[in-house]
């Protein structure tokens, strides 16, 4: 197991143990965010991406799929899993809380150098999010 796991293995332990502070530290003070609909740097960054999603699913956990690795370069397929029972100030707008439990494949690719993550690229689909949250209705 390379570094770029390991320190993925880690960030995702830290999600999960709902730890801000180790979660953020994790990140580089320059690292590049990005996910739907945001985007920017550094560890303000990093702590607004945990901030959104922690308030909002407070007994959310990540379920590991599947981690790939190439060097510097760690992939992580996963489901996030929780129910929306806070307000979740998400870019672009505010979604009350619903009370409904999500299950949302994503990737994210995480890039590290010198132990810490300097580039987090995050991708989802806001439509199931937004269908699982009854926002939306479903297709078809």
């Amino acid at each position: 197991m390379g570094e770029a796991r390991a320190r993925l293995e880690q960030n995702v332990q830290h999600w999960n143990d709902h730890d801000s502070a180790a979660w953020v530290g994790d990140f580089s003070p320059a690292a590049q965010v990005v996910g739907p609909g945001a985007s920017g740097s550094g560890t303000e960054m990093a702590r607004t991406l945990y901030s959104t999603w922690q308030d909002a699913f407070p007994d959310n956990e990540v379920r590991v799929t599947d981690i790939f690795e190439d060097g510097a370069t760690a992939i992580l397929q996963a489901e996030f899993r929780g129910t929306q029972t806070e307000t979740m100030n998400a870019p672009g707008q505010t979604i009350p809380a619903t009370g409904r439990r999500v299950n949302i494949p994503f990737v994210a690719i995480n890039r590290s150098d010198g132990g810490r993550i300097t580039t987090f690229t995050l991708y989802f689909n806001r439509a199931e999010l937004l269908g699982q949250l009854g926002l939306v209705s479903a297709p078809g």
